[in-house]
C-alpha cells in the first residue's frame, strides 16, 4: 500500500511524468519481468524427479506457483538476505552509472 503524498510538495516533472512516476514504472516492470523470468523457470523444470513437460504444466498453473513462492519467500526474509541483496543492487547499479 502507498503512503499518501497529499502532504508533500509536488514531485519534479519530466514531461509530461513525474520522476517518482517514472521511478515508479521501471521498478514496476522490472518486478513484472523477474516474475515472468520465474514462471519460464518453473514451466521448464527438469529434473530426475519433477519435470514440468511431463506433468503437463500449464501457464495458469505455473504463474500460480510463481505467486505462491514469491509469498513464501516474502514470508521469510532476514536481515542477512536483505543486506546481501542491497549489497547486490547497489554495486549493480553503481557498475551502470557513467
Amino acid at each position: 500500500m502507498r503512503p499518501d503524498r497529499d502532504d508533500q510538495l509536488p514531485p519534479v516533472t519530466y514531461g509530461s511524468m513525474s520522476l517518482e512516476q517514472i521511478q515508479e514504472g521501471v521498478s514496476a516492470e522490472a518486478v513484472s519481468y523477474a516474475a515472468g523470468l520465474l514462471v519460464e523457470a518453473i514451466r521448464s523444470y527438469d529434473s530426475k524427479i519433477f519435470s514440468s513437460a511431463h506433468q503437463k504444466l500449464t501457464l495458469t498453473e505455473a504463474q500460480m506457483i510463481a505467486a505462491n513462492l514469491i509469498a513464501k519467500t516474502s514470508a521469510h526474509l532476514d536481515d542477512a538476505t536483505l543486506a546481501e541483496q542491497v549489497a547486490r543492487v547497489r554495486k549493480a547499479i553503481r557498475e551502470v552509472k557513467p
